[in-house]
C-alpha cells in the first residue's frame, strides 16, 4: 500500500489541469494577434504574435473587434491534459469542474451573452504530444486562451505560448523559471505558488515557528542542524536552490545540508543524516509517505516539513504515523477557514450544472482537491472575462490582460494573488498543514488534515524570530 500511495503522489503534481469537450473548429474572428502560418518550429516566425510587451497593457478603445476564439455567440477556451487511463483520477475532476463552472456561467447568461466552450485534448502526460495539441488549439481551433496547462509542457511550450500572445490561465508544477516579479503585459497568469517560494517558506517555518519540542510549543534550537531531501527534478532542485540561498543570506549555511533522494537510497540518506545529527527534515519530495516509512524503519523520529504538494491526507500513510514525529507541510489552500466556505458552496453549486455527472461522482468532487484547484483556474478566467465586459471593452487579448492586472484576486480558501504591475508570482502567502492519524476502536484509521498556521508571507514568518 505504501508503494502504491507513493506512486500516486509522485504522479500528482506532474499532471495538468483539464476540462473536456470534443474538438471543433472555431469560425474565424477579427482582431487580436494572428496565429503562425504553420505549427512546429516553423511556427515561430514573423507571422507569429509579437513577444509579450515590456510596458503595462492599457485598455483599448471599443471598436467592436475581438480576438480569435470570440464570436457573437461563444468564447472558445482550450486545454490539454491526461484524462484517461491510470492518471485520470487527477485529470477528470479538474476537467469536470471547469466544464461545470462554464455550464453554470452559460446558464446565467454567459459572458455578455456569449457561451464559454471548452476544447480539450488528452495529451497522455506526454510533453511532445502536449506541444502538438497546444499548437493545434491556438493555430487551428483558434481558441481565445488556454487554461490549466501542465508544468510538464512548460519547458518545451512556455516560450511558444508566450510569443503567441493568447492568455494562459494557470501552468502547474510551480517551476521557478516561469515566475516573474515584474513582467507587465505578460499573457501568462500563474496561480499556483512557485517552488522557490515554497522552499523559502519551508525553511522560514523551520527556523521561526514554535512547533517543536516535547509539547509542540518550542522553536527549533538555534544550533540545530536542518537536513533537506529533494527529488532529482525541477521541483526538487528549485526548492533546494531557494533554501540554500536563504540559508546563506541568513548566515546559516553551516546549519543546513541537503541530499537528492530516490526510494532506493532512502535508507542510506537517512543513516547519513542521523549520523550528522539532523534535528529536522525538509522533505522536497512528493513521496513523503515512502520517506517517512523509511524513517520509521530506521527508528528516526524528527519533525518533517514538506512542500505544498504534500498538504493532503493522501500524501501520507497512517501506518507509520508517530505522534512524536510531527508531520507538517506548507499549503496554498485552507478549506477549513470560514472565508473558504462561500467558495466551497459555490463549487458544489457549479457541480450541479454539469450535464453528465452522477450523484456519487458529484459528491466525491465536493471533497476533491484536484477539483478545487481546477475551480480556482476556472474562476480566475471567468472573473477576468467579466471585468472586461463590465468595463465596456471589447474581448481582446490586450483588454483581458489589462483586466487581470487591474485588481487582486481572493477566491476564498486559496492564498490571495495579484497580477498588478506585471507580477506573475501566483499565490505569495502560504499556510501550514499538519497530518495526524489515530486508530479507531474498529481498527480503521481516523486521518486529519489540520491547519496549524494561516496564510502568511515568508517575511511575516521570519518576523516571529524577533
Amino acid at each position: 500500500m505504501k508503494k502504491a500511495i507513493s506512486i500516486l503522489i509522485c504522479v500528482a503534481l506532474i499532471l495538468v489541469m483539464v476540462a473536456g469537450c470534443a474538438r471543433e473548429e472555431a469560425p474565424p474572428t477579427t482582431g487580436g494577434a494572428q496565429p503562425p502560418a504553420s505549427g512546429g518550429a516553423a511556427g515561430n516566425q514573423a507571422t507569429q504574435a509579437p513577444t509579450t510587451p515590456t510596458e503595462p497593457i492599457t485598455p483599448q478603445e471599443a471598436t467592436g473587434e475581438v480576438s480569435q476564439g470570440v464570436t457573437d455567440t461563444e468564447i472558445l477556451i482550450g486545454t490539454t491534459f491526461v484524462a484517461s487511463g491510470p492518471l485520470s483520477f487527477i485529470g477528470l475532476p479538474i476537467i469536470d469542474i471547469i466544464t461545470a463552472e462554464f455550464a453554470r456561467v452559460n446558464a446565467h447568461g454567459g459572458i455578455a451573452g456569449r457561451e464559454l466552450r471548452l476544447v480539450h485534448y488528452d495529451d497522455g502526460n506526454d510533453p511532445v504530444q502536449g506541444r502538438i495539441f497546444i499548437e493545434r488549439l491556438l493555430e487551428e481551433d483558434r481558441v481565445f486562451g488556454l487554461i490549466a496547462i501542465s508544468g510538464g509542457n512548460a519547458p518545451g511550450s512556455l516560450g511558444y505560448m508566450r510569443d503567441f500572445g493568447a492568455p494562459v490561465i494557470g501552468v502547474t508544477n510551480g517551476i521557478a523559471f516561469m515566475y516573474h516579479e515584474s513582467d507587465p503585459g505578460s499573457n501568462i497568469f500563474l496561480v499556483e505558488p512557485s517552488n522557490a517560494l515554497d522552499g523559502r517558506a519551508m525553511f522560514a517555518r523551520a527556523i521561526s515557528e514554535e512547533l517543536f519540542g516535547p509539547n509542540g510549543n518550542e522553536r527549533l534550537p538555534d544550533d540545530a542542524l536542518i537536513g533537506m531531501v529533494y527529488s532529482n527534478n525541477d521541483a526538487g532542485h528549485d526548492r533546494f536552490a531557494a533554501v540554500s540561498a536563504m540559508a546563506a543570506e541568513m548566515g546559516m549555511s553551516d546549519r543546513f545540508i541537503g541530499e537528492v533522494v530516490a526510494p532506493d537510497i532512502y535508507p542510506t540518506v537517512i543513516q547519513q543524516m542521523m549520523a550528522a545529527g539532523v534535528q529536522l527534515v525538509l522533505a522536497a519530495t512528493l513521496d513523503t509517505a515512502g520517506f517517512t516509512a523509511a524513517m520509521d524503519d530506521a527508528g528516526w523520529v524528527v519533525p518533517v516539513i514538506g512542500g505544498y504538494g504534500t498538504s493532503t491526507i493522501q500524501s501520507h500513510s497512517p501506518e507509520v504515523f508517530n505522534p512524536d514525529r510531527r508531520i507538517l507541510a506548507t499549503t496554498w489552500a485552507d478549506f477549513d477557514a470560514p472565508h473558504a466556505q462561500p467558495m466551497l458552496a459555490a463549487l458544489n453549486n457549479a457541480l450541479t450544472y454539469h450535464p453528465t455527472l452522477d450523484d456519487a461522482t458529484r459528491l466525491s468532487y465536493a471533497e476533491n482537491n484536484f477539483a478545487r484547484a481546477g475551480y480556482a483556474y476556472a474562476r480566475a478566467l471567468v472573473i477576468g472575462l467579466e471585468r472586461v465586459v463590465e468595463a465596456g471593452l471589447d474581448l481582446t487579448w490586450e483588454n483581458f490582460i489589462w483586466a487581470m492586472e487591474s485588481e487582486p484576486f481572493d477566491l476564498g480558501g486559496f492564498g490571495p494573488f495579484t497580477f498588478a504591475n506585471g507580477q506573475r508570482m501566483g499565490v505569495t502567502e502560504l499556510g501550514l498543514f499538519e497530518y495526524v492519524a489515530e486508530r479507531n476502536p474498529d481498527g480503521s484509521w481516523n486521518e486529519q488534515a489540520l491547519t496549524t498556521r494561516t496564510f502568511e508571507s515568508v517575511e511575516d514568518v521570519l518576523a516571529k524570530r524577533n
